[in-house]
C-alpha cells in the first residue's frame, strides 16, 4: 500500500538512542543517525521530527527500556534485597558489552539543561519519578521496620540517586566498574544492609 512504512519504528528509535547514548546530542550528526537507523533524512524527520525531537524520544525510550526495568526491582518486599537487586541490575548494565558506557539521561542532564527547555523538562521528570519511587519504597521500609524510624526517606532517596549518577562518572572515568561496586557496597553498609558480593 502506498505510504505504508517499510521499517520498524521501534528498532529505528533504539538504533538512534544508542548513537546518542554513545556520543551525546551535540556530537551526533544526522548522517550518523541515518546510518544507524538505515533511514534517510526525510524518513527520520517525517517519523520522529527534528534532531532534538528524536533525542527526546530516545530519552523516553531509554526510560521505558532500561530505567523503569531497573526500578521494578524495588517491588521486592525485603528492602535489603530490593536495593541489592537495583544496584546489581545497574552494575550489570555497566558491564554488559551490549550497552554503551555511561547513561544517556545523565549525559542529557549535563549537556542539555541550558540548551533545550523541552529536554531539560524530560530529564527533570525522569529524576523526579525516580526520587518519588525510591521515597515511597524507603517509606515502606520504615513502616516495615526495615529502616530506623528516624530515617528521612526523601533525603535518603536523593543520596541514592546521587550515588547512582556518580557511579556512572566513576565507571566512565576509570574504564571499569570496580569503583562502582565499592560505592554501592559502602552505601549499603551505611544502611546496615549486607553489601553486594564483588564480581
Amino acid at each position: 500500500m502506498s505510504g505504508k512504512k517499510q521499517f520498524n519504528e521501534q528498532q529505528a528509535l533504539d538504533a538512534a538512542m544508542r548513537v546518542f547514548w554513545e556520543k551525546g546530542f551535540a556530537a551526533t550528526s544526522m548522517a550518523e543517525l541515518e546510518a544507524a537507523t538505515k533511514l534517510n533524512k526525510s524518513s527520520l524527520y517525517n517519523t520522529f521530527g527534528n534532531k532534538e525531537a528524536l533525542y527526546g524520544k530516545s530519552l523516553e525510550h531509554f526510560r521505558t527500556q532500561y530505567t523503569e526495568r531497573v526500578f521494578q526491582q524495588l517491588a521486592h518486599p525485603d528492602l535489603a534485597q530490593a536495593l541489592n537487586d537495583v544496584f546489581s541490575r545497574l552494575i550489570a548494565g555497566f558491564e554488559s558489552p551490549n550497552c554503551p558506557s555511561g547513561c544517556i539521561a545523565t549525559m542529557a542532564a549535563l549537556e542539555m539543561n541550558e540548551t533545550s527547555k523541552d529536554i531539560a523538562q524530560l530529564v527533570a521528570k525522569g529524576i523526579d519519578d525516580t526520587l518519588q519511587a525510591l521515597t515511597q519504597r524507603l517509606s515502606q521500609g520504615i513502616a516495615d521496620k526495615q529502616l530506623p524510624p528516624e530515617t528521612a526517606p526523601q533525603e535518603l532517596a536523593s543520596m541514592i540517586v546521587a550515588v547512582t549518577r556518580g557511579v556512572i562518572v566513576l565507571n566512565m572515568g576509570t574504564g571499569n566498574s570496580l569503583a562502582g561496586h565499592q560505592a554501592y557496597r559502602q552505601l549499603l553498609r551505611q544502611l546496615n544492609i549486607q553489601a553486594l558480593p564483588k564480581t
